[in-house]
């Protein structure tokens, strides 16, 4: 099995990302599979302002960022990139489950991130290692 590294690149309070040593295409989201690259190319035509449009990649994802919610409990994860001002995320969900907010979010939805990047690694048939676990 393939076997894709993922690196800690950037953390702030809330956000985590993961550079991946090669791209994945497939992600998940209200139980059906999210086909990344189209998604990358509609968020790049009818959301990124057309002076940032060059800054965005859209041949699958290259980043992952998990990301906690500020005002509940809840983690999903989203596509990420580099940008020229640091890393950010899109609106293109990869995984993660969303909680009621209603009710402050459900703890019993909230994983490590190494259990995301694993179930992210599953749905594209390969196998996602933190660098961190490295032998």
């Amino acid at each position: 099995m393939k076997q894709i590294i993922a690196k800690l690149a950037s953390t702030n309070s809330t956000q985590r990302y993961y550079e991946l040593s090669s791209p994945i295409y497939k992600g998940r989201r209200f139980g059906s599979d999210v086909d990344i690259v189209a998604e990358l190319e509609e968020c790049k035509e009818k959301r990124i302002k057309p002076e940032c449009k060059h800054l965005l990649r859209t041949d699958g994802c290259h980043i992952i960022c998990i990301s906690d919610a500020y005002t509940h409990i809840e983690r999903l994860a989203f596509v990420g990139e580099k940008f020229p001002s640091g890393y950010g995320r899109t609106s293109v969900q990869i995984d993660g489950s969303h909680t009621m907010r209603i009710h402050g979010g459900d703890e019993r939805y909230i994983y490590p991130d190494e259990v995301y990047l694993r179930h992210l690694g599953i749905i594209n048939g390969v196998q996602i290692i933190l660098e961190t676990e490295r032998k």
